[in-house]
């Protein structure tokens, strides 16, 4: 588990064996200074593809035809340092709400 953390925000990522730079397809949890908790996935747009194509051989989702996930952060280019800049403004914007699963009672 590797965290990031700035002004009492903060996001947990399960890299596995991909380093912070590089991590491309990744669970992370952000953690808000009122206690709420957030799922994201992030994945980049390259990494997408690649699963894509891999279900396209498998045969899952009509043979990588579609992909779907409920808390879908998409980011350009890989990194831990690029999902925390995406999970800030998402809760700058307060689209957060809408995008992330809340894993905590309301």
């Amino acid at each position: 588990m590797y965290e990031i953390a700035e002004g009492g925000l903060r996001l947990r990522v399960e890299l596995g064996e991909d380093s912070p730079e590089t991590v491309e397809n990744a669970d992370g949890w952000l953690l808000l200074p009122d206690g709420s908790r957030w799922s994201a996935t992030f994945l980049t747009y390259a990494e997408l593809g690649r699963l894509m194509d891999r279900w396209a051989a498998s045969g899952e989702c009509l043979g990588g035809r579609y992909f779907t996930c409920p808390d879908l952060v998409l980011i350009r280019d890989p990194g831990t340092q690029k999902m925390f800049a995406a999970a800030k403004d998402l809760v700058a914007s307060g689209e957060y709400e809408v995008t992330l699963g809340r894993l905590d009672p309301e």
